[in-house]
């Protein structure tokens, strides 16, 4: 369930599909990249699965005693019916998962393994949008096309940061707790209820302290990454307008499109006279040429019939 960077690094932060729904994960800096894999494989692994081997198993053993009779092959046949349909059935239900949720399977993640978006969630709206916005900001950094060009370590110690104010974000919450009922308790006393307010807004500041410099670091590497694309874009449109025909060949292109009617009037003139078909169109007087008219063919251009009639009445 690893996020690959442009540079085939693993990113920290991962997508999962967790019992509650879709999760973003910040995974623990002690946490390997040989370590998450087997993590995986072992949630996916399920305990009726382990059953249905063990019943296999043991099916196999009944039928390998039970000699070569009709027992023995029953058995056997009905073990390998059933582990036949639940490896079509594991099949079944790996290509649904993959179909709803893409690259994010199911997952459980142990305590101390990985920091959840959600799991700051009760910590207020502004401390869960922050939270969201460090777990983004690190996976940028470490997907960023100008991880090429800064220190390799700096990704990491980005993770590391972030990791440690989070848990000091979790550690804060029996101090919050205790700030709110102090501050309901009106015997608690002004200097518990300003030591408790402190204490939390050290915390919160320290986060968004954290956060502020994080996004400093995505605010030069985005610039940098401007940098490369605008250099990028130059070298692919030099290229590109180089490969284009340039003025002399276009220039003789339309000459010789040039004499392409001058050839064909001169074969169809030569053509008229041979066969005496007469002459065309714009070698005859404007004169002679049709007249343009304006009413359509199929429209009448005769009078209306009560003006006739009353027209050869007065007539008579």
């Amino acid at each position: 369930m690893g996020n690959l960077s442009r540079s085939g690094m693993v990113s920290p932060v991962l997508d999962g599909v967790f019992p509650d729904g879709h999760d973003t994960v910040l995974l623990n800096p002690a946490v390997t990249a040989r370590h998450w894999p087997r993590r995986q494989a072992l949630a996916a692994v399920r305990p009726e699965t382990v059953l249905k081997g063990l019943v296999s198993a043991i099916g196999v053993g009944l039928a390998l005693t039970a000699g070569n009779g009709f027992a023995g092959k029953f058995i056997l046949a009905a073990v390998v019916l059933i582990v036949v349909l639940a490896g079509w059935r594991a099949v079944c239900t790996v290509r649904e998962g993959r179909g709803l949720h893409d690259h994010t399977p199911r997952t459980r993640l142990r305590r101390g393994e990985g920091w959840r978006s959600k799991d700051f969630a009760d910590l207020g709206s502004d401390t869960a949008r922050q939270v969201r916005d460090l777990l983004a900001g690190v996976d940028e950094l470490h997907r960023t096309s100008a991880r090429a060009w800064i220190d390799p370590a700096l990704p990491g110690e980005a993770h590391r940061v972030v990791w440690q104010a989070l848990c000091c974000l979790d550690r804060s919450r029996d101090a919050r707790t205790l700030a709110e009922e102090l501050a309901a308790d009106p015997d608690a006393g002004e200097d518990l209820v300003a030591a408790a307010h402190r204490a939390v807004t050290t915390i919160d500041h320290g986060l968004g302290e954290v956060a502020r410099h994080l996004h400093g670091c995505l605010l030069l590497t985005r610039a940098w990454e401007a940098k490369l694309r605008r250099t990028d874009w130059t070298h692919r449109t030099g290229h590109v307008l180089a490969a284009l025909p340039g003025h002399d060949h276009l220039r003789r292109l339309t000459q010789a499109a040039e004499e392409l009617p001058q050839n064909v009037f001169a074969h169809v003139t030569a053509a008229r006279d041979l066969t005496q078909a007469g002459e065309f169109p714009w070698e005859r007087p404007s004169t002679e040429w049709p007249r343009l008219t304006l009413v359509p063919p199929h429209r009448a251009t005769t009078k209306p019939p009560d003006a006739g009639g009353q027209a050869g009445e007065g007539s008579s």
